[in-house]
């Protein structure tokens, strides 16, 4: 007999991105700098309504340069924090990890009232932090999400 899954408590851990780059930051002094996704990189477009329940980023190259922090890798719903995890700190091959089942890590958060996409549309992501110097790299990311599909019944609120 085949599995049922009607309460569709699957959650898939997705590769959205590979070697996201986003770029130096070209303020100094201590400017606050958001580094938003690159205009080459699409993260995936989820066909069904989708709610993100968890964020993991692989460092694939470090990051460099003079930085105050946190920085924090960023998933958006349009200009809302979904998920965002801290990576000033990280090395090559690290993988860095939230969701809504673990402990929030030292500069992440995850905020489940934004979680949730409407069918057909795409997060964004974004390195938000503080960097003390121009050419300050963000190093690159692998992209992992942790998605959950929604599914309404009829008579029942959508969560």
């Amino acid at each position: 007999m085949g599995y049922s899954d009607q309460k569709y408590y699957d959650r898939p851990l997705i590769k959205v991105a590979a070697a996201v780059a986003y770029g130096t930051a070209t303020a100094s002094g201590t400017a606050s700098n958001s580094l938003a996704q690159p205009a080459a990189t699409q993260l995936e477009t989820f066909l069904r309504r989708t709610k993100v329940v968890g964020l993991e980023a692989v460092c694939v190259t470090a990051p460099g340069g003079t930085q105050v922090g946190p920085i924090n890798l960023t998933i958006l719903n349009g200009t809302a924090t979904v998920a965002s995890v801290a990576v000033q700190t990280a090395t090559v091959g690290q993988t860095v990890y939230v969701n809504t089942n673990t402990a929030v890590p030292a500069g992440g958060t995850y905020i489940g009232t934004n979680a949730t996409f409407a069918a057909f549309s795409a997060p964004v992501s974004a390195l938000i932090g503080t960097f003390t110097a121009s050419a300050a790299t963000s190093g690159t990311w692998d992209i992992w999400l942790e998605v959950q599909e929604q599914f309404d019944t009829p008579g029942q609120a959508s969560s």
